[in-house]
């Protein structure tokens, strides 16, 4: 399996010294994920070596062609590794990240790093990192990453988050968004519970409409200010098919009463 790995500089790993070009072989019956073996990424994403190799200026990747004896989540592992050619220029390291989260990393920890071009290529990863970037990167383009985060959002989460923690976020334009692309009503009931100025009204009303189980409507009752109780206890009651939130949202108007 043709993949990328990680090394320390000097094409080291574990304190032992590959070269380009030689093939290396241990014993198949020897082989123990995480304990002994040729390692690399599992799924050919430089993201997957972040955790076992912290992004900085000594780091070397290169790609190798491993005979695969098993496979755990990020990681593989191999009786027998060739070690193909160095992966040296900062385009060929972008393209070999899936995720984002290698650029990301890049980004924040690679002193005078080309910061326009890393966000360019965070723009085209997953949302997650889009988020991190506008988050933490210094000069980041705010309006170019919300737009990435919008289009590449799947369920809201990370539309929340951009709302909750980004600096210069267009707020009424995420509830929106959050509003079209929440599928239960979580982040729709977040956004309304730590988002200021949102319009409550909008946001209920579509918890309503997705929540299929009754917990975000009663969650919504119990957290946010100008609900109509009654409106919700009555949703909460036809959609709560295990007793379990309607239960809990009697408990809670008992409690408001006493």
């Amino acid at each position: 399996m043709i993949t990328i790995k990680a090394f320390d500089k000097g094409l080291v790993c574990k304190g032992f010294q590959y070269e380009v070009g030689k093939t290396y072989e241990i014993p198949k019956e020897q082989v123990k994920i995480c304990e002994y073996g040729f390692h690399a990424s599992a799924n050919f994403d430089i993201s997957e070596t972040v955790d076992y190799y912290p992004v900085s200026e000594s780091t070397e990747y290169a790609l190798v062609d491993i005979n695969v004896v098993d496979k755990y989540n990020d990681k593989a592992v191999g009786d027998k590794i060739k070690v193909i050619r160095k992966v040296e220029t900062l385009d060929e390291l972008i393209k070999y990240d899936k995720t984002g989260e290698w650029v990301y990393n890049y980004a924040e920890d690679i002193p005078n790093a080309n910061i326009k071009k890393l966000q360019n290529a965070v723009i085209e990863k997953e949302a997650k990192w889009c988020y991190w970037f506008a988050r933490y990167i210094p000069d980041a383009d705010i309006k170019k990453l919300q737009n990435a985060v919008i289009k590449k959002d799947k369920d809201g989460r990370w539309i929340y988050r951009f709302a909750k923690d980004i600096k210069g976020a267009d707020i009424k334009k995420l509830q929106n968004v959050v509003i079209e692309k929440d599928k239960t009503g979580e982040w729709c009931y977040y956004f309304a519970k730590t988002i200021p100025n949102v319009d409550i009204q909008k946001l209920e009303n579509a918890i309503i409409k997705k929540d299929k189980k009754g917990k975000w409507t009663y969650y919504f009752a119990k957290d946010t200010e100008n609900t109509i109780v009654k409106k919700l206890q009555n949703i909460v009651i036809q959609e709560d098919k295990t007793g379990k939130w309607y239960a809990r949202f009697i408990k809670m108007l008992d409690e408001i009463s006493f």
